[in-house]
């Protein structure tokens, strides 16, 4: 994709609420938050750069969908462009195959199988639930087939049927938080992280605290407080199964085994300070500056 092409598809993604965006506005995303989310859609948010598993994810794709089809006799189409619902032109899919029996296709890649039940069941990750009935709303279809390769040997084919009720809740929400975007309404913080995305340009001032700040403050000092009796009860109790361990690396009860206690590969790091000393040229020319990080402390 060349760098127009690239900047058109990023003003149509950024034009609705795509189905990888879905699961981030309903608040199930372990990767975004509803107010990140606005923010790209408001184009105040950079483009992330790749990360290995996006490249992998996007690499194995199309062996993905070969093995799909290869193991169901069926045809796959890539698109190739965004979808559009009807009635409701800001909800987008950007489809990794339609078959031609009527099926959307949708690729995945994971580490694990964790959150993945029985193959052939329905029983999928929850934020890639969201995506799929997204993705069954824009187009209207019923079924939705998942194929996901775990581990890199796992592959497994998953089936979603459209679910009306929650296609209702979704599209409600959707709605909701698409008029946010367009009035520039941002939704509520749902993390510390989105808050230093909002308050970016720090002042040096101080402002008095309100009620419920005075009230969160205390509350933080009180937990603090519990923290540290916890961490040190923990490390009694630590010190207590050790001792009892001594040299042998496993502890069993009822001859389950319930600890270990191993030694870790010596951990190697780059030192660079040597670094920088032997080869300062070399050093600045690598060296890069990153954007300046607001932190937060009790006093």
């Amino acid at each position: 994709m060349d760098g127009s092409s690239r900047a058109e598809w990023l003003q149509a993604r950024r034009s609705g609420i795509g189905g990888s965006d879905a699961a981030a506005v309903l608040g199930v995303s372990r990767y975004a938050t509803p107010y990140q989310v606005y923010l790209d859609k408001r184009g105040e948010l950079p483009e992330p750069p790749e990360s290995p598993a996006m490249f992998w994810g996007r690499a194995l794709e199309p062996a993905i969908r070969q093995r799909y089809a290869d193991a169901t006799g069926r045809t796959v189409r890539v698109p190739g462009r965004i979808l559009r619902h009807r009635e409701r032109p800001y909800l987008l899919a950007t489809l990794d195959g339609v078959t031609d029996d009527g099926r959307v296709l949708e690729i995945k890649t994971a580490r694990s199988a964790e959150g993945w039940g029985e193959p052939g069941s329905d029983e999928i990750p929850e934020a890639y639930l969201c995506q799929v009935q997204h993705y069954l709303m824009v187009t209207g279809l019923e079924l939705a087939d998942v194929a996901v390769l775990i581990g890199g040997q796992d592959f497994r084919l998953y089936e979603v049927r459209a679910d009306r009720e929650l296609q209702g809740l979704m599209t409600d929400r959707e709605a909701e938080f698409w008029g946010r975007v367009e009035r520039g309404e941002p939704p509520d913080a749902a993390s510390t992280a989105d808050l230093a995305l909002r308050f970016r340009h720090p002042v040096a001032a101080t402002v008095p605290a309100t009620p419920r700040a005075v009230a969160a403050v205390a509350g933080m000092k009180a937990l603090r407080g519990e923290m540290k009796q916890l961490e040190a009860e923990e490390e009694r109790l630590k010190i207590i199964i050790q001792t009892c361990m001594g040299e042998r690396e496993g502890l069993t009860i009822d001859g389950r085994l319930a600890a270990t206690w191993k030694a870790a590969k010596p951990p190697s790091r780059f030192d660079h300070d040597a670094f920088r000393a032997d080869h300062p040229e070399l050093y600045r020319q690598y060296l890069k500056t990153g954007e300046a990080a607001r932190r937060f402390l009790l006093k």
